[in-house]
């Protein structure tokens, strides 16, 4: 029940938006008619514009400056790649949470669950498996992540026109990461990357080859 959701949370009443998930899912079970929803998003879009209220906004400045400047003196390096790109997701996310509602305003409530929301996509995404946040794991990037590709490519470059080499295998790719210290948690995405960029093209039989 919705009454036990609140006291298991035990946040000033706050019912977490994974518990109010979970008792949505158990409590409506049939679908709602697809004429009504399509009439409730038309109206949502042609006369809900939220205006972000000072509590929201608090509570999103407060997360994002939280996971960019780790309060507990972590260094900026060891943290999620986080940009204002972000915080722009944030803002989005919140008016479009009070649109679903047809709130005039974007309240308290509908940033704390952007926020749950934001919370656990950090999780999945930057988390290894023993818990442990792992920058390197997906996210942004930023300016170091392509600064690392554009070395890279510069490196290969070198290593295939001194070897002669019109092809190469993932293990020439290795030497040549080995010898820019590439730090990254899954090399293989790392190529998928590039080869996604169109900087490097993958043949048939597995071989390698620059692209620019």
């Amino acid at each position: 029940a919705l009454s036990a959701a609140m006291e298991e949370d035990g946040e000033g009443g706050r019912v977490s938006l994974s518990n109010r998930l979970r008792w949505v899912a158990g409590f409506q079970r049939e679908p709602l008619p697809a004429d009504l929803v399509r009439d409730y998003i038309s109206y949502a879009r042609e006369y809900c514009r939220p205006k972000m209220t000072q509590e929201a906004a608090t509570v999103l400045k407060d997360y994002f400056m939280n996971l960019r400047y780790p309060p507990d003196g972590t260094n900026r390096g060891d943290c999620v790649p986080i940009t204002t790109r972000q915080l722009e997701a944030l803002i989005r996310l919140s008016q479009a949470r009070a649109k679903a509602c047809l709130r005039d305003f974007v309240l308290k409530e509908d940033a704390e669950d952007v926020k749950e929301l934001m919370m656990e996509s950090v999780n999945q995404v930057h988390m290894d498996e023993q818990g442990v946040v792992d920058r390197t794991r997906g996210g942004a990037g930023g300016k170091s992540k392509r600064k690392a590709k554009q070395l890279f490519m510069e490196q290969l470059r070198h290593y295939a026109k001194g070897g002669q080499f019109s092809e190469l295998t993932l293990d020439h790719l290795r030497i040549v990461a080995n010898q820019v210290k590439l730090d990254v948690s899954d090399f293989r995405s790392f190529i998928e990357e590039l080869r996604g960029n169109g900087e490097l093209m993958k043949t048939s039989a597995g071989a390698y080859i620059i692209c620019s």
